[in-house]
């Protein structure tokens, strides 16, 4: 029997611990997170809470001591995912096996958006876009000006940043009238920004570009012995995202793969903008909706990366369709101790 631990993770590892499963009735899965109610608790054989406000280096000890109490021979890792790449020797001499990129150097490059974009410009140089850091909210009223001059629309968020909790588009119109009826979203008007960013100390920089207003293609990756796998996700809007084997974007993604060494599965995220193909980030670990991509590839990509971790060969192949709708449905899950108050 082999002890799989899901640290804490967003709600869609309910999907990937489900895809993990198929077919491995030799797996138990055990989940743990610092929220009592996460989804993915019921595809789980266990499910422990984790210690909140703890400090990485805390964590990594907390971590050890759970995968030898329980003896885990595989550790998915999410929270503290870039501290716990840059230990995996310590997991590695316990006799776990870390489902996560394990060089600390990249872990620190695609941990921000800057050290990233400086690491591929000189191999993809066209995949980088305009941009600027910013250090300080005077820095950032001047730039808003200038490229202005140039583009439509401008954005920025954190250069270290996850699921773009910080991610917002500049736009004069949020304060105008019309603004009354339309739904909060992530658009803010220059000057509330820049009176945000006059209390903010930018120990993290942060990063502006053009709002690129194309297409969003997120592209999930995994290296294997058969070759790169490689599946364009293209989000069309709504619950919908297409599935198209573009030749000359798998082709590129294929390159970044080979040029990065990363050997489990991880995202890479573009953005159409102008009639071209530019870089938003690459993500070392499974993306949201990877549950997708395997759905319409038939492609099971955690199984996959699990068992060759282990030492397991899986073959693979993919569709003879090219195009390939999916949709996303959410299903009602009941807790079973749930309660009125």
């Amino acid at each position: 029997m082999k002890h799989i631990w899901f640290n804490h993770w967003f709600t869609t590892a309910y999907h990937l611990i489900s895809l993990i499963k198929q077919n491995h009735p030799d797996f138990r899965i055990i989940g743990t997170s610092t929220n009592p109610k996460a989804m993915y608790q019921f595809v789980c054989e266990e499910f422990y809470p984790e210690p909140d406000n703890i400090t990485p280096e805390v964590y990594l000890d907390f971590c050890l001591n759970f995968c030898k109490e329980h003896e885990i021979a595989v550790f998915v890792p999410r929270r503290f995912l870039k501290q716990i790449s840059e230990h995996a020797d310590r997991f590695t001499a316990a006799g776990v096996k870390v489902f996560a990129d394990t060089s600390p150097v990249l872990a620190d490059i695609l941990d921000d958006k800057i050290k990233t974009f400086t690491f591929l410009k000189n191999d993809f140089p066209e995949l980088i876009p305009e941009y600027l850091l910013i250090h300080s909210a005077e820095e950032f009223r001047e730039g808003f000006r200038n490229m202005k001059q140039h583009h439509k629309r401008i954005c920025y968020k954190l250069a270290q940043d996850e699921g773009a909790r910080s991610f917002r588009v500049l736009d004069e119109n949020t304060e105008s009238l019309s603004a009354l009826l339309n739904p909060p979203n992530t658009k803010i008007h220059p000057e509330t920004a820049f009176r945000i960013l006059e209390q903010y100390d930018f120990s993290v920089p942060v990063l502006m570009m053009p709002y690129l207003d194309g297409t969003e293609i997120s592209v999930d990756c995994l290296a294997t012995e058969d070759g790169n796998i490689i599946i364009p996700r293209y989000k069309t809007g709504g619950r919908f995202a297409e599935i198209r084997f573009e030749p000359d974007l798998m082709t590129l993604c294929s390159r970044m793969t080979d040029f990065m060494q990363i050997k489990m599965p991880f995202n890479i995220q573009f953005r159409e903008y102008q009639n071209r193909l530019y870089l938003l980030e690459i993500n070392p670990r499974m993306s949201g909706g990877l549950q997708l991509s395997c759905a319409g590839s038939d492609i099971n990509i955690p199984e996959i990366a699990v068992s060759q971790l282990l030492g397991v060969r899986k073959e693979w192949h993919y569709p003879r369709q090219k195009k390939i709708l999916c949709a996303h449905l959410e299903s009602p899950v009941i807790f079973p101790e749930s309660t009125e108050n």
